[in-house]
């Protein structure tokens, strides 16, 4: 699971540049230690933390920067292991802070009362998050958990054979395949995403993982795309440079086995290209994938765009960006799903 940039506004960038330039002026030694890759990382650190910063203000949603900040310092935590939790609480609030100290050189000052909001919230966010002690994974019991945790624990020992064959044989034992998809392989993924997150895996292994899920669920395409038509057209992309797609492409798989005719566009689709798509295929649905919040504003440019040149098509928005908000309501969508399952459904009975 890669943090993937964005582009960022002109101002914001200047905002990123500052920054990086204080904090290297302010420790000589480790401007002088640093290599150019470890410098590098540096940079994309901050402006990962500005991104997010300008995601919040363009939003209005103060509760992005809250829950990042609460995400990134449960990240840091088993990173830095020689440092106490109140170490990397008072570093990330001097970071938080010498934001704060860099916004009149670079940005308007209308824009200065929301970001001091957006900042004491992630400061009081993190210091929340380190009084809460360390995390752990706390998944609650699922209607599937046997099955689930028998997944998981095929993929974590790295059982390519056995994942596939479980998943075939949950179908073959008469668990609807929906429910396989939606219920036992996108918890068991969920599930791999928390631990990365608290570097219980490693990068490599999750990446893994979402491959052996992809073979596992190709099994099913004889069984998925032989079902009978029923005249209806949804086109799925993941929006701007949202690379994870995994969810989409469920999305896509599951309204095939419903029968429609899927127009999946994968990952990082640029708003022109599904403009385009859009006109040529004429869809009754259209539904948009978004895993990182930082590509949240991009979304709603599409949604905008697409309501204004193609006013037939329903809209539906979805993935992990929209956890834990309630911003997709005051966009011009008819609906927000959290999972495929639930979107195959509402679009079956609306359309």
């Amino acid at each position: 699971m890669s943090l993937l940039l964005m582009e960022q506004d002109a101002d914001f960038l200047k905002l990123t540049n500052e920054i990086f330039t204080r904090q290297l002026a302010a420790n000589h030694t480790l401007n002088n230690m640093l290599t150019d890759r470890a410098r590098q990382k540096m940079y994309q650190d901050v402006k990962y933390n500005i991104d997010f910063l300008y995601t919040a203000l363009c939003l209005e949603d103060d509760g992005i920067y809250a829950r990042y900040a609460r995400w990134l310092y449960q990240l840091l935590t088993p990173l830095m292991t020689g440092c106490s939790r109140e170490s990397l609480r008072d570093i990330m609030t001097e970071h938080y802070e010498l934001i704060r100290t860099c916004m009149p050189k670079t940005l308007s000052y209308e824009k200065h009362d929301r970001l001091h909001r957006l900042l004491n919230g992630a400061i009081k966010a993190t210091a929340e998050e380190c009084d809460a002690g360390p995390p752990a994974p706390c998944s609650a019991p699922v209607r599937y958990e046997k099955e689930v945790t028998r997944y998981l624990d095929c993929l974590l020992q790295s059982d390519t054979e056995g994942a596939l064959a479980l998943v075939t044989g949950c179908v073959k034992e008469g668990i609807p395949l929906d429910d396989v998809c939606s219920d036992i392989v996108a918890e068991a993924m969920r599930r791999v995403g928390e631990l990365w997150h608290l570097h219980l895996i490693s990068v490599d292994m999750e990446h893994y993982c979402t491959s052996v899920t992809q073979m596992a669920l190709s099994q099913f395409y004889p069984l998925i795309f032989g079902q009978p038509r029923k005249g209806k057209t949804v086109l799925i992309a993941c929006v701007g440079s949202e690379l994870h797609e995994i969810g989409a492409r469920m999305i896509a798989d599951l309204f095939e086995y419903s029968g429609w005719d899927s127009i999946y566009l994968g990952a990082a689709v640029p708003v022109e290209t599904l403009l385009s798509a859009a006109e040529k295929y004429q869809p009754d649905l259209i539904a948009l994938s978004v895993t990182m919040p930082q590509h949240l504003p991009l979304c709603r440019n599409a949604v905008e765009q697409l309501r204004e040149k193609f006013p037939k098509p329903k809209i539906a928005v979805g993935g992990n960006a929209f956890t834990d908000t309630k911003i997709w309501k005051s966009w011009n969508v008819d609906i927000y799903t959290e999972d495929a399952k639930a979107l195959v459904q509402w679009a079956d009975n609306t359309l």
